[in-house]
């Protein structure tokens, strides 16, 4: 019985490990960042949002739908307005009621002044989950821009799993 159920575990361990490969090759072609049941990883590059979200760090954020409610205080991702390849993320300092449609303030938590832009709704991409691993966004950053390290560690990873599989099976 014991065997049964490690063996699930097993196979269900390399689907998942098989769908994660796909998902972060899949947008890696696109150029986009992975997601994963709405949500995305991002990699903290500057200060502006120390100490909540330090440099270096991963975060997980979730991506913005029609229902999702947008407050005073809460952290979003969004396209930089004179640039729109450009994603910030910075905490929602002002709400602004202009004309019946809602605009956001932004400030960096490390920045003495808030933005000198306003953000609208369409161009808010993401809010963050509240989840960050410090430290970790380093790591993510040299994988992420080296297809071929990206590469080799998935095959790498599939030689292990393959191995392991082989193993479980003589075992048995």
């Amino acid at each position: 019985m014991m065997r049964v159920f490690g063996r699930f575990i097993n196979i269900l361990l390399v689907i998942i490990l098989l769908i994660l490969s796909y998902k972060i090759l899949q947008s890696k072609l696109d150029g986009k960042p992975p997601t994963f049941f709405g949500h995305q990883v991002y990699y903290v590059v500057s200060g502006s949002m120390e100490p909540t979200l330090p440099t270096g760090s991963i975060i997980i954020v979730k991506n913005i739908t029609r229902e999702t409610k947008l407050s005073l205080g809460d952290i979003i991702t969004f396209k930089m307005p004179y640039n729109e390849d450009i994603l910030v993320t910075h905490r929602i300092n002002e709400v602004i009621n202009e004309n019946g449609q809602l605009v956001y303030r932004t400030k960096g938590d490390a920045n003495m002044v808030q933005d000198p832009w306003i953000i609208e709704r369409k161009s808010i991409v993401s809010v963050y989950s509240g989840v960050k691993l410090p430290v970790v966004g380093y790591i993510y950053k040299e994988v992420h821009k080296s297809f071929s390290l990206f590469l080799l560690l998935t095959i790498l990873g599939l030689i292990l799993v393959s191995h392991g599989l082989k193993l479980i099976n003589k075992k048995e």
